[in-house]
C-alpha cells in the first residue's frame, strides 16, 4: 500500500507510536564547546601553520600518525603502532585498518608521504620544515628543502616512503629519541592532495577541504570564527562526546574574560597576568596557571647597524633588570629564565653573565659596552623600536623594556604593538631593529629549541655559527640522555655567548576552563584535543 493510499486511522496509529518513541528515546541536545583563539587566526593551512593556537584547530580537524593524549603524551593516532630499529634510524608506522577521508574516500599511507614532501618543498614556504631537516633528520631532508637545489624535487629521494596503502617508513641520518612528538598532525597532518590539485591554496577553505580528524571544518569566518562539526568518518568517532566547537577571535584577553563571565566561552586562549589573582578568587579552580614550553625573549636583526654589534646587543640585554621586569611588573606565572632554553629537569641550562651580577656591576659594563659598540658602529646614539603583539603581557615586557634602557643607557626605545599576522610579517620582511620573540616548544627537552636556532634551519635570524652546528650534530648522535644534554648545553652557551637573544622569562599557560569541561589536563606542551574533553 503507497502513502497516499493509507488511512486516516493508520496515520495516526503511525504518529502515536512515533510519538511513543520519541518519549522513549528523547533526542540528545547538541554539545557544543566555546573555545578562545586571540586576536587574530593565521593560516589552517596543515603544512605551512607554526603558530599554537592555531595547532588547536589543527588537532581537532587533522589526525597524524600518533595524537597527542589529553596528558599530552605521544598515543597512537591513525597509526595503531610502531617499530623502531635498533638503532634508532628507522621508524615503521603500521596504519589502522579502515581509515577515511572525511569526504569518505580511503586514507592511504602515500598521504602522510605527501605532507612531509610538501613541507619541505620551498615552493610552500612553511616555517616549520627545519622540523625535518634539524629537529629530526629526515634522509635527503636538508637538500630537499634547500634553496641551492634548482632541479625538480622528486620525493623518492627522501627517506619517507609508503612501501604499501598502510605502511609509514621514515629513515633518520641520526637517532631522535622524541620522535614520536613530532609525529602529530601539527607536524605530519596527512594531505588529501586531490583536493590541493584541484583548489590550490583553496583547499583549506571550508567548502573545499578533506580532513581526517575527529572534527570538520564547518566555517571559517575571518576575525569572527571557525565551527567544526564532529565527523561521522573519524575511526573513533564513537567516542567523540562533543559535537560542535566553536573557535571565536577576541580582541584582547579582557574581551575573553567577558565573554566566559557571560558564558558565552567555555575556554579562554589566555588571561592577563594582572588579573591572576583576581580572578582566581573569583573562580577558583576554573582558573589554570602551568609551565609550558614557551620560551620568551628579544632578538635583534644581524643585518642592521647598530645590532650588528654584538657589543650593542650585550649591552641592551645587560640592561635589563629581569627579576624587577618579570617578577614586580609581568608576574602571572612567568619565571626569570637567563637561556634561551626553559628550565628542564636534568639538564644544566648556561645563563648569560649578567644574571650573576649585583645591580650596580651590571648597569656599568651595560654602559661601557653600549659605548665601545656604538663607536665601532660609528654612531653617537642609539633609537629603537622594539616590535611586539598587541597580548597584554608581549606589550608590558616591551614597554618596561623600553623605559629600562632609557633610564640605564639613554636609548630612545619605542614600542610597536600590533596583531599577530602583522607582526609575524614584520619579522618576515626583516629591516627590524628588536623583535619581542617567543617560541613555543614542540617538547620539554632542549632538542626542540635548540634545533630552531640551528643556522641551516633557515628560520630568519641571519646567525651563523659552525662550533654551534658541530655541538648540535655531536649530541643528536648520543643516545644517553645526560650526555647529550651536556652536549646540548654547550651549543646553548654559543648562542647565548654571540647574543643573538636576550633572553628573558619562562611563560606560562594560562586560561579560564569553565568546571563543566571534563578531560582537560593541563600538560606543558599545551595539546588539549576537543576529541579528549566532554561537557557536563
Amino acid at each position: 500500500m503507497t502513502l497516499l493510499r493509507k488511512t486516516a486511522l493508520s496515520v495516526a496509529l503511525a504518529a502515536a507510536a512515533s510519538f511513543g518513541a520519541l518519549m522513549a528515546n528523547p533526542a540528545a541536545a547538541e554539545t557544543v564547546l566555546k573555545r578562545g583563539i586571540g586576536s587574530t587566526i593565521g593560516t589552517l593551512d596543515p603544512q605551512v601553520n607554526f603558530l599554537a593556537y592555531e595547532a588547536w584547530i589543527q588537532d581537532d580537524m587533522y589526525e597524524g600518525l600518533v595524537t597527542p593524549s589529553a596528558d599530552g603524551e605521544p598515543v597512537p593516532g591513525a597509526a595503531e603502532k610502531w617499530d623502531v630499529s635498533d638503532d634508532g634510524l628507522t621508524y615503521t608506522f603500521h596504519l589502522r585498518d579502515g581509515l577515511k577521508w572525511s569526504d569518505g574516500t580511503p586514507l592511504v599511507a602515500q598521504a602522510f608521504v605527501d605532507s612531509v614532501a610538501r613541507t619541505l618543498d620551498p615552493a610552500t614556504a612553511s616555517e616549520k620544515n627545519y622540523i625535518f631537516s634539524s629537529t629530526i633528520s629526515i634522509v635527503g631532508a636538508a637538500d630537499y628543502m634547500s634553496a641551492d637545489n634548482k632541479g625538480p624535487r622528486d620525493p623518492k629521494t627522501l627517506g619517507i616512503s609508503a612501501p604499501d596503502d598502510k605502511t609509514v617508513v621514515i629513515k633518520l641520518t641520526k637517532p631522535a629519541p622524541y620522535m614520536l612528538y613530532l609525529m602529530n598532525a601539527f607536524y605530519v597532518a596527512p594531505l588529501h592532495k586531490p583536493s590541493l590539485d584541484k583548489y590550490g591554496k583553496d583547499f583549506i577553505k571550508p567548502e573545499n577541504i578533506v580532513s581526517n580528524g575527529a572534527y570538520h571544518m564547518s566555517e571559517n569566518v575571518p576575525q569572527s570564527h571557525v565551527t567544526l562539526v564532529k565527523s561521522p568518518t573519524y575511526w573513533n568517532a564513537d567516542k567523540v562526546k562533543i559535537d560542535k566547537v566553536i573557535y571565536t577571535i577576541t580582541e584582547d584577553d579582557n574581551t575573553a574574560i567577558k565573554l566566559f563571565k557571560t558564558g558565552e566561552q567555555d575556554i579562554t586562549y589566555d588571561i592577563p597576568s594582572d588579573q591572576v589573582e583576581p580572578l582566581k578568587k573569583e573562580f577558583g579552580d576554573q582558573v589554570h596557571v602551568t609551565n609550558s614550553t614557551e620560551t620568551v625573549y628579544f632578538s635583534f636583526d644581524l643585518k642592521k647597524k647598530p645590532f650588528d654589534n654584538q657589543k650593542v646587543r650585550q649591552a641592551l640585554s645587560m640592561a635589563i633588570d629581569r627579576d624587577a621586569l618579570v617578577n614586580k611588573v609581568v608576574k602571572g606565572g612567568y619565571v626569570v629564565n637567563c637561556g634561551y632554553v626553559i628550565p628542564i629537569p636534568g639538564y644544566d641550562a648556561p645563563k648569560v653573565p649578567e644574571c650573576g651580577m649585583d645591580k650596580a656591576a651590571r648597569v656599568a659594563k651595560a654602559k661601557a659596552l653600549l659605548k665601545e659598540g656604538l663607536a665601532e658602529s660609528k654612531m653617537s646614539k642609539l633609537s629603537l623600536k622594539i616590535e611586539s603583539t598587541n597580548n597584554a603581557a608581549s606589550k608590558k615586557i616591551a614597554e618596561t623594556a623600553a623605559v629600562m634602557w632609557k633610564q640605564t643607557l639613554g636609548v630612545d626605545a619605542k614600542v610597536n604593538a600590533q596583531d599577530r599576522d602583522a607582526w609575524l610579517a614584520v619579522f618576515t620582511a626583516g629591516g627590524w631593529d628588536v623583535f619581542g620573540d617567543d617560541l613555543v616548544g614542540d617538547f620539554a627537552g632542549p632538542e626542540t629549541f635548540l634545533s630552531y636556532m640551528d643556522p641551516r634551519a633557515e628560520a630568519g635570524y641571519n646567525w651563523e655559527s659552525k662550533d654551534y652546528e658541530d655541538l648540535l650534530d655531536k649530541a643528536v648522535k648520543i643516545t644517553d640522555q645526560g650526555e647529550r644534554y651536556k652536549v646540548l648545553a654547550q651549543a646553548e652557551k654559543v648562542l647565548l655567548d654571540s647574543y643573538l637573544t636576550a633572553p628573558l622569562a619562562a611563560a606560562p599557560s594560562r586560561g579560564l576552563v569553565r568546571s563543566n569541561v571534563k578531560g582537560w589536563i593541563d600538560n606543558p606542551a599545551g595539546w588539549h584535543g576537543t576529541q579528549f574533553m566532554s561537557l557536563e
